[in-house]
């Protein structure tokens, strides 16, 4: 469980979720995965609502996709910097998959990890159209953020039937499967990049 998003949850609240997946998520190494496994968890330590901040993360993630796309539609300097950092090879396939089947290729680009911040520029300058990148990915977002909350409220749920009597051991156990799946995720990433440069 990251400190910062802890901090910005207790001090902020649900403007401190919002702000986190909206802006700050889009700076840390931290998986987007692993910051919604954390609030699923989180909100069953805290008076949260998890479905409200469900929706709350979920506004932030559509409003950073949606401001990239829209960068991305007018052809921006940040959006072409973005996509240049972005595996060729990868945007290739992509832009190929989007012409096959539009709706397909967004809903599976939301849904895998570090392809869904650069999926609203690649559909931007692939021509899609924002209402239909919009309603495929609110849809796929909405699916990526439950199943990773549920995720998140199932583990706390389970280590809280374990440890009944001890609050900080499944605390430290939840840690450590974050940090060990953020480190998963990454190393993932990068043989995927290594592999298709």
């Amino acid at each position: 469980m990251d400190a910062n998003l802890l901090h910005y949850i207790y001090q902020l609240s649900y403007f401190g979720v919002f702000l986190w997946f909206a802006v700050l998520e889009q700076f840390t190494p931290i998986p987007e995965e692993a910051s919604l496994m954390s609030l699923g968890y989180i909100s069953m330590h805290t008076n949260l609502s998890p479905w409200l901040g469900g929706i709350v993360a979920l506004a932030g993630l559509i409003s950073t996709d949606n401001f990239l796309f829209y960068l991305s539609l007018k052809g921006n300097k940040l959006s072409q910097r973005l996509l240049h950092k972005a595996n060729s090879t990868l945007q290739d396939k992509i832009r190929h998959y989007l012409q096959l089947n539009t709706t397909k290729a967004l809903f599976v680009m939301a849904l895998l990890p570090k392809v869904r911040f650069f999926s609203p520029i690649i559909a931007a300058s692939a021509g899609v159209s924002w209402k239909q990148y919009f309603i495929v990915n609110l849809a796929a977002t909405l699916l990526y953020v439950t199943v990773y909350m549920i995720i998140g409220i199932a583990f706390h749920r389970q280590m809280q039937s374990i440890f009944k009597e001890l609050h900080l051991p499944h605390h430290f156990i939840f840690i450590a499967f974050v940090v060990i799946l953020s480190i998963v995720f990454f190393l993932l990433y990068r043989k995927e990049n290594k592999r298709t440069a």
